[in-house]
């Protein structure tokens, strides 16, 4: 795994020479303090193609958030089981489609969950309705977020809200956009995961006025989308990443607006994207 570790200042200075870094090879540091490992809080967004798979551990807590197509499940089981967790305090499930809810079914099966989230509707997909009835065989509770409405906790000093989409219908493109998305709070440092937001989702959550964020989970794995450029404006993150695969790649045009606009792009074509913060630095590395 390549890491390094740049400073604000530096990065500032790169900047105005006009370097940018590679996606897969560089990092992203708030603060010139070293890195305090006992308050790290870890992301890892999985290589699992055109789908979302990641899971977020605090000291004491872990989250999962999506669970990528109906096999990457194993792979998210394997993770936890590789570090002796035998339990998920938090899963969500942004929406319903089968790159995102696809491996829940195998998640809810082989881990005692403390609380799942989900946005207030159904599917009559397989792979929602085996993740129903897998968790209602663990005896595991479901909780849908009621439309415009919000769930808010606090593990290990970070802050998280959770927003439901403010509509019953979207339309054509109703799935994505009832996205839940999840903004999380550690001391300095502001995460933003979007879920499949397009344009009606995408300008629901600008307007919730979350200001500036550090760290972008890139909406609807990089389609280039009318709202794109005013979302990156609003939210200005300093890192992305970008869940695509070799066959379904992001955007060329996404490429080069995140590429011009300076920010950190990364994306899981190229393996396992790493997160870290203590609050006050972010370490981005992929490998």
């Amino acid at each position: 795994m390549m890491m390094k570790k740049i400073s604000a200042l530096l990065l500032s200075v790169l900047s105005l020479l006009g370097v940018t870094s590679c996606a897969g090879s560089s990092s992203v540091q708030e603060s010139a303090q070293p890195f305090d490992e006992s308050k790290a809080v870890t992301l890892t967004v999985f290589d699992v193609g055109k789908a979302d798979a990641m899971i977020l551990e605090t000291k004491n807590t872990v989250t999962v958030i999506d669970t990528g197509c109906k096999g990457d499940g194993k792979i998210i089981e394997k993770y936890l089981g590789d570090k002796g967790i035998e339990k998920i305090d938090t899963l969500i499930i942004t929406h319903f489609d089968k790159d995102h809810v696809g491996g829940a079914a195998r998640v809810v099966k082989k881990f005692p969950i403390g609380t799942v989230y989900v946005p207030d509707y159904k599917s009559d997909s397989d792979e929602y309705l085996s993740f129903i009835q897998n968790a209602s065989n663990a005896g595991t509770a479901i909780t849908q977020i009621p439309v415009t409405e919000q769930q808010e906790w606090n593990y290990d000093g970070a802050a998280f809200t959770l927003y439901a989409p403010q509509k019953t219908d979207y339309g054509q493109n109703e799935e994505n956009d009832f996205s839940l998305c999840l903004f999380m709070q550690y001391d300095n440092i502001k995460y933003l995961f979007t879920g499949d937001a397009e344009e009606a989702r995408q300008q629901e959550i600008m307007d919730l006025n979350l200001g500036t964020v550090d760290f972008l989970k890139f909406p609807y794995h990089g389609n280039y989308l009318k709202t794109t450029e005013d979302f990156l404006t609003a939210c200005k993150p300093k890192a992305t990443v970008v869940c695509c695969s070799e066959k379904e790649n992001a955007d060329d045009k996404t490429v080069e607006t995140l590429k011009n606009r300076g920010i950190e792009a990364y994306y899981t074509t190229g393996g396992n994207v790493t997160v870290r913060t203590d609050g006050s630095t972010m370490v981005c590395s992929q490998g």
